[in-house]
């Protein structure tokens, strides 16, 4: 039960009404707050992490979108997450961040403040530079982030302006993957005619101008990522294309239905976690499906729910813990519909920001909020996730190499449950069982075998659950 007495005991009796500008500073804030490293970006952050959807996308006009993302501030939350595809998301930061004095050029700037949080925003364009293509490129969707959330929102961005992190936003099939990674392997030869979106953006990253869409040689961009609702495959097919291990990040669907269908947690996350990336769950609500509204993705403010938990379901304290117990996951976004500095108990940013802090989940706590979820709302609010089971290895190889064989081949995907082993068979032989790992590149993976103990019979690799 979250009540004001256990969200004070959690917050360490942090102020949670008032004025909204008058609360201990973030930097006092966030000094007791458990965090986690974010991957290889080396970064710490609070666990619950701050989503700028619902009211901040979705105007609202009883409620000041800006005043939301300053509440998460003030609260020590220190991972932020916007996007360029998310309407007026990202003004809504730079009217916050004006009140915050995060815009370098404004008096009062607060240099200590900025380096704290983790400012993570998203394009959903594939290309940098794509004759015959309409619409912006990563590169104007970047200048375009920097503008809105630091500048004027008309193309002017102030001296050391940066990004913590611009990330592929929803990576939905494989043509896109293909899209994003044009000229990637050419940086430092002749590009393509085209140009991918990494390519570019490692540029901006970098200082660099391999693409010639940098000519400036800006630094605006500290770290890469990607996202992705319901493809584990398509996902896994960006990291594995990374071979300068240059996306840091992934932001993944991830909620208590999960295992319901094609797992993320068994397919996707454990390659990037492998790689070494930093993990960000969310729709940890289904989108706000778990709370009555239609299984598809939120397009007005009617869809934006304001309450905190709902009777009959399942907690908001179960839903927000649940990701948190996923190993490899850093942190877990999500939107606000409403806060409310009066009265703690209502506040939604508050009370979800409790239950992450509230101690770790464990495999019997997370198996029992799964049965609460399915027994409470089924398994169809999941919309998230391709719906399908066990698929076996595809492209086995088998080759002689002296008295042994090399066989090789491409991952598995998991269903509801996770592969523990590879069975190398020869025929109805079982040669050897390897334990499951996840595949890294696009390299297969590979086990040898006696050739005399395989004989004459095919060689096939089966995944066992």
């Amino acid at each position: 039960m979250i009540n004001r007495r256990r969200i004070l005991s959690v917050l360490g009796a942090m102020p949670a009404a008032g004025l909204a500008y008058q609360s201990p500073s973030p930097a006092k804030a966030v000094n007791h707050l458990p965090q986690r490293v974010l991957g290889r970006t080396g970064r710490w952050v609070v666990p619950y992490a701050f989503g700028g959807q619902a009211s901040v996308q979705r105007i609202n006009p009883e409620i000041d979108p800006a005043d939301i993302v300053v509440r998460a501030v003030e609260q020590g939350i220190n991972y932020l997450d916007t996007a360029n595809g998310y309407g007026p998301s990202q003004v809504n930061f730079g009217e916050a961040f004006k009140r915050l004095h995060l815009r370098p050029h404004e008096s009062g700037y607060d240099a200590a403040l900025r380096q704290r949080i983790f400012l993570a925003t998203k394009t959903g364009r594939r290309f940098a530079h794509a004759p015959g293509v309409d619409g912006p490129t990563a590169v104007d969707e970047l200048k375009r982030s920097l503008t809105q959330i630091f500048g004027d929102g008309q193309g002017f961005i102030p001296e050391g302006a940066y990004l913590d992190s611009i990330q592929i936003h929803n990576l939905s099939n494989m043509e896109q993957v293909e899209q994003v990674y044009l000229g990637y392997n050419e940086r430092g030869g002749k590009m393509p005619e085209r140009i991918g979106a990494l390519a570019a953006l490692i540029d901006y990253r970098d200082g660099t101008n391999y693409t010639g869409l940098n000519p400036e040689r800006r630094k605006w961009v500290r770290h890469l990522g990607i996202t992705g609702h319901q493809s584990s495959a398509v996902l896994m097919n960006a990291i594995h294309r990374d071979t300068g291990n240059h996306l840091d990040t992934m932001l993944i669907a991830l909620n208590a239905n999960d295992r319901a269908f094609s797992s993320h947690q068994y397919n996707a996350i454990p390659v990037a976690r492998a790689k070494g990336m930093g993990i960000i769950a969310m729709k940890i609500f289904s989108d706000g499906t778990f709370y009555g509204k239609e299984a598809r993705f939120s397009r007005g403010p009617e869809d934006t729910y304001l309450q905190v938990g709902k009777a009959g379901m399942v907690s908001p304290a179960d839903l927000v813990r649940y990701p948190l117990g996923v190993a490899g996951v850093s942190c877990a976004i999500v939107g606000i519909g409403k806060v409310d500095r009066a009265s703690v108990e209502k506040d939604q940013l508050v009370t979800n920001m409790t239950a992450a802090l509230d101690g770790t989940v464990g495999e019997t706590e997370m198996l029992a909020i799964e049965k609460r979820v399915r027994d409470r709302h089924g398994l169809e609010t999941n919309y998230f996730q391709e719906k399908h089971g066990l698929k076996q290895p595809t492209g086995v190889k088998a080759e002689k190499d002296g008295g042994r064989i090399r066989v090789t081949w491409h991952t598995a995907f998991a269903g509801p449950e996770p592969i523990k082993t590879y069975d190398i068979m020869a025929g109805t032989k079982r040669l050897a069982s390897v334990p499951f790992r996840p595949q890294l590149s696009l390299e297969p993976l590979e086990f040898f075998v006696p050739a005399a103990e395989a004989g004459s019979a095919e060689i096939r690799v089966v995944a066992t659950v």
